[in-house]
């Protein structure tokens, strides 16, 4: 084989196979003793919301990364199931978009997962719904959506999304600075560690309210952390709230990689900020922190990247 056949095969098998896990450097977090996750989330006064709640998990397939990262349909299943056991609350999954019924029967739209592109109608119903006092959790790569035309549609809806041709990606290098005293982060010090990515350079609305701020490093891929010296000296939103009409929408771009969502600090964000925008107290729903992720010394956590797992699924037709 000829050099010149050799490296186009090489293109052409980096093309066809899926791209490998950004930031393989980056593992979780230290697991921390259930005392400290204990209070962080404070006193539980109720284990049972002040009335029914409907909650839509919104997921679509991901076909492009490595298991271990965009990991919608192993997400959605961890997350629905620990929701399922919060008393007064039901339940009920999405592909890639809502019907205009589950709009209407939703209280809580939760999202993790790359949109597709919309159309005139839903756009208006997702508008409709939020400003109607509807609530919405955004995760990660639901703020993508291209050309920059309908980046800019999606920002009216989740208060920020990416701009093509100017947003950017890349690992979160340093410590977030937040604002604890929001709801969301009550508790929390005033940093908070994630082992994970988010976009910068944003599509922003009028009025959101920013709660997380980093600094940006390198874009696009990395393979170790950097330097505070080589770190931006201006700070960009990761966690930010937007109230349209009556709705409430918590957005962050963080939530990339799987072993995220088994760590106790992500769940509690994820969870309060389900009951934010639900205008409920969180109460409920903290139980599901330890769920699962708690071993039998009491730490609470994950050790597992679960990067290159078996068995995630590229698009529908590998569903069973």
């Amino acid at each position: 084989m000829t050099r010149i056949r050799l490296i186009a095969l090489l293109i052409l098998l980096l093309i066809a196979s899926p791209a490998l896990g950004q930031h393989t450097w980056q593992k979780p977090k230290a697991l921390m003793p259930r005392e400290a996750v204990e209070k962080l989330i404070g006193p539980i006064a109720s284990t049972e919301a002040s009335r029914p709640l409907h909650v839509l998990w919104v997921w679509g397939y991901d076909k492009h990364h490595a298991p271990g990262a965009h990991d919608y349909l192993r997400v959605r299943d961890a997350m629905v199931a620990l929701l399922r056991k919060v008393p007064s609350v039901t339940v009920e999954t999405a592909y890639e978009f809502p019907t205009r019924e589950q709009f209407d029967k939703a209280d809580v739209v939760v999202m993790y997962l790359h949109l597709p592109q919309l159309t005139d109608e839903q756009y208006a119903m997702f508008e409709s719904y939020i400003k109607a006092g509807g609530g919405v959790v955004a995760l990660h790569e639901t703020a993508i959506m291209r050309p920059a035309s309908e980046g800019k549609r999606l920002c009216s809806c989740l208060g920020m999304s990416w701009d093509e041709g100017r947003s950017k990606w890349g690992a979160i290098f340093e410590d977030i600075k937040i604002r604890n005293d929001h709801a969301v982060f009550q508790g929390f010090s005033e940093q908070l560690s994630l082992n994970d990515e988010f976009y910068w350079d944003l599509n922003q609305a009028e009025g959101i309210d920013v709660l997380g701020e980093v600094r940006t490093g390198p874009a696009e891929d990395s393979s170790q952390r950097v330097p505070a010296s080589e770190l931006s000296q201006a700070f960009s939103p990761v966690f930010w709230t937007h109230e349209p009409g009556k709705g409430r929408v918590f957005g962050t771009t963080a939530g990339h990689n799987t072993f995220t969502y088994f760590e106790p600090e992500f769940r509690i964000v994820v969870l309060r900020a389900i009951a934010w925008t639900a205008r409920e107290k969180p109460d409920p729903f903290m139980p599901l922190v330890f769920d699962g992720i708690t071993n039998d010394d009491g730490m609470v956590g994950t050790t597992d990247t679960m990067r290159n797992w078996k068995g995630k699924r590229r698009g529908p037709e590998q569903a069973p």
